[in-house]
């Protein structure tokens, strides 16, 4: 594993932050596809396939090992990697996790 680049840092932050691809190159002046391949290029380099194996990595999220996962909404989840679909999807799921 290979620490990202302050760059690629900033257009996940971005992409984070603002919710889609799109949104994020318009807060970062930049195009759709300069931010995509940062993030590509940061899964890449830090050995995950996706953004929420990413943030898991960057520290951004925990997420226990086994069982439930505490994540915020009613209860627990039975899901402990990847909430793609789940409870509103990446994007919610990470606006309520901390990036700084």
């Amino acid at each position: 594993m290979t620490d990202p680049t302050p760059a690629q840092l900033v257009a996940f932050r971005a992409y984070v932050q603002a919710g889609s691809l799109k949104e994020a190159a318009h807060v970062l002046g930049v195009s759709v596809a300069s931010v995509k391949r940062h993030l590509t290029e940061m899964y890449a380099r830090i050995g995950v396939g996706g953004a929420m194996e990413a943030a898991t990595a960057l520290g951004w999220v925990t997420l226990p090992g086994d069982g439930p996962v505490p994540c915020g909404w009613r209860g627990s989840c039975s899901r402990p990697r990847g909430h793609r679909g789940h409870h509103g999807g990446f994007r919610a799921f990470l606006g309520r996790v901390e990036t700084t």
